[in-house]
């Protein structure tokens, strides 16, 4: 049974210029032995559970390991329909219901949190705020969005490598959108989409050399 969560709090400056780390920290705190849905914690991440969502997905897809079909669509799919709805301006994911509905206990979350929050905060140093007057944060997020499109067609393609270095740049992308680093994710989207631009020449060189051999 779903226990009565505390109040989300709109507007928690303390959430506004958390790290990832800190953000974490703080939301599954409020939680603490609790059962909360999915629905619920995304809401409580504000505007930066697209970030969040999009490591989610894309982390799976990192492994440079052979991984049916199947897996790359299903796990691609979510990443196309973040990305077009930061195009279209949204604020806040919106995902199905079903999925929004869907419970979890907050203490497997903390514990998890716990064993990676050393290798997070390393991480995590990379990052800073970069670029926030010149770009706007929903700005930022409409540039990630175009430049994650990109990149989750070539996850969605099945073709060698054509999936782990994009995941990979998404996942920084995300980091640093979430750390409102705009370099550092504008820098990455536009790695894997230049990775991307020369996996398409490769593969249309490789099939005009096949046509030429036939």
């Amino acid at each position: 049974m779903e226990n009565t969560p505390a109040p989300i709090q709109q507007n928690d400056d303390t959430l506004d210029d958390a790290s990832l780390s800190e953000l974490f920290s703080t939301v599954l705190g409020r939680y603490k032995g609790q059962t909360v849905s999915i629905g619920t914690l995304v809401e409580a991440l504000h505007e930066r559970g697209f970030g969040v969502l999009l490591i989610l997905f894309s982390l799976p897809l990192c492994i440079p390991i052979p991984k049916p079909p199947p897996v790359d669509t299903i796990l691609g799919l979510p990443l196309f329909y973040l990305s077009l709805q930061m195009i279209l301006g949204r604020d806040r994911p919106n995902l199905p219901q079903k999925i929004l509905n869907k419970t979890i206990s907050v203490d497997l979350l903390i514990k998890a949190f716990k064993r990676g929050r050393k290798w997070l905060e390393k991480f995590e140093k990379l990052f800073r705020p970069r670029l926030t007057r010149t770009i706007s944060e929903h700005h930022l997020a409409r540039i990630c969005g175009v430049l994650g499109m990109g990149l989750t067609c070539s996850v969605l393609v099945p073709f060698p490598m054509s999936n782990t270095v994009p995941s990979l740049c998404m996942v920084i992308m995300a980091t640093g959108l979430i750390s409102r680093d705009g370099l550092a994710s504008i820098i990455a989207g536009i790695f894997g989409t230049a990775w991307v631009i020369m996996l398409t020449v490769l593969a249309a060189l490789g099939g005009e050399w096949l046509l030429k051999l036939v």
